[in-house]
């Protein structure tokens, strides 16, 4: 197994390992000990089906059944699996990804890590970006530090970009689906005992205890400074790549820069993670 860095700040390319079939203890340790070190792992070029995307991601751990997603987008055969993909569903255009955040922060138990898999790529275009909010949250002063170490935020789904032209009916049914959430604005990755800001301009609405024009100036200054290019890996894709990222210390984003209606198509998996964070009290 070769195992080279991709970026300054996250990012490792895995050589000379077949994720198509089972792995050893051997193989399994230095990949998760690579995770840990890179927080981004590319397995370069090997074409996955649903069952074997499954397979390995189980290496990493317990896999999520997505029952808080809508059905259309889960696999029919396989609820562990995900399709990333744009589709219209009851005249709702679904479109994933396509502003910073972590999986599943919405919810009480939000991913550890997740499995992308690619399967049709649009001729350009389609990268997806990755930042570590590891090295965001490290990078910043010690009085900002001392600051929002116990601050906590509102992570709501309906806060996207992608959200604000939905019909109140629409919004209703994203509500009731994920109700907000909320989350620590610092949290340790449990793996390394590291700190991670765990903000994203997605999910998250508001800061707990301060005023709107308070919490709109402290986290419009964290989502600049969490997402500066030094922090960030490019991912540029390839048929049959597969990318296992670390959830709980990066934010990811899909580039929406390929025509419509040119496909892009993708299986994900996620990673079972721990507890965490409350459900909001109107």
């Amino acid at each position: 197994m070769k195992i080279t860095p991709l970026a300054s700040a996250l990012g490792a390319q895995i050589d000379g390992l077949d994720i198509a079939h089972p792995l050893s203890d051997i193989q399994r340790n230095e990949l998760l000990e690579a995770w840990r070190q890179h927080l981004v792992l590319r397995f370069r070029g090997t074409p996955l089906t649903p069952e074997q995307l499954i397979a390995f991601s189980k290496n990493f751990g317990q896999l999520e059944q997505h029952s808080n997603y809508q059905a259309e987008v889960v696999h029919p055969e396989h609820p562990e699996v995900l399709m990333i993909r744009a589709t219209n569903i009851r005249g709702e255009r679904i479109i994933f990804g396509q502003q910073w955040h972590a999986d599943l922060t919405y919810t009480l138990r939000p991913a550890k890590g997740a499995c992308l898999h690619s399967v049709v790529l649009p001729p350009i275009g389609g990268d997806t970006l990755f930042t570590n909010m590891e090295l965001a949250y490290q990078t910043l002063s010690p009085t900002m530090k001392r600051l929002i170490d116990d601050l906590e935020v509102i992570h709501d789904l309906g806060n996207g970009k992608s959200h604000r032209n939905k019909t109140p009916e629409q919004k209703a049914a994203v509500r009731k689906r994920n109700p907000p959430v909320v989350q620590p604005m610092v949290r340790v990755n449990p793996d390394t005992g590291k700190k991670a800001l765990f903000v994203s301009e997605w999910m998250c609405r508001r800061i707990v205890g301060m005023s709107e024009d308070e919490s709109e100036s402290l986290l419009s200054f964290l989502f600049r400074h969490c997402t500066q290019p030094e922090f960030q890996f490019r991912q540029s894709w390839n048929v049959g790549d597969t990318i296992l990222w670390d959830n709980r210390s990066t934010l990811h984003m899909a580039l929406a820069d390929y025509p419509s209606g040119v496909p892009r198509e993708m299986i994900r998996t996620s990673i079972l993670g721990q507890a965490s964070g409350r459900f909001l009290e109107d």
